[in-house]
């Protein structure tokens, strides 16, 4: 199967990501559909069932990642993918040290994966053959993370779509206050 590790916005913020999209930027042939909305953290490729596996079994004996709030606040454009995103201009330590150990694990599991360095994003368009003019409405959209995911791309007649094959709850984090 063809998987990747994400996180997935709330329905909420996938809703009012989409009317932001609607209303902030021009029309495109090819959004994204809110249902598809989510944050790759390690893109793992075809994967054998075996690897899957392995891969579920790794990731079921981690007990130290803990949740953290996402928040994106800007648009971004890669002219090769043609791919327009929703980014962060602070990506919180714990989602970066997410992608790291889950991107190790899948290592672990014998799953290759293309050497990159990790940017935090959610795509909003693809097939986009130009950078389109910046948004009317600034993004701010937010929501705390509660889990990660094992996602599987499937191909439909209408498209992609992206089926949680398993969950993985993170821990909550507490902060205390300074007296």
């Amino acid at each position: 199967m063809r998987a990747f590790l994400g996180l997935e916005p709330d329905a909420q913020t996938k809703l009012a990501i989409e009317s932001w999209r609607n209303k902030a930027l021009p029309s495109f042939e090819h959004p994204v559909p809110a249902a598809n909305f989510h944050m790759t953290l390690a893109f793992l490729g075809q994967i054998s069932a075996q690897q899957q596996d392995k891969l579920e079994n790794i990731l079921d004996q981690l007990d130290t990642l803990h949740s953290f709030a996402v928040n994106l606040d800007h648009v971004g454009y890669w002219p090769k993918p043609k791919a327009l995103w929703l980014g962060c201009n602070n990506v919180a330590n714990e989602h970066l040290q997410l992608a790291s150990t889950l991107s190790a694990c899948a290592q672990n599991a014998g799953i290759s994966l293309q050497k990159r360095d990790y940017q935090a994003h959610l795509t909003l368009v693809r097939k986009c053959t130009a950078n389109p003019p910046a948004a009317l409405i600034s993004p701010n959209f937010g929501w705390q993370s509660q889990a990660f995911h094992l996602y599987e791309s499937r191909s439909t007649s209408k498209g992609v779509v992206y089926v949680i094959c398993k969950s993985w709850q993170l821990k909550p984090s507490f902060a205390f206050a300074k007296k």
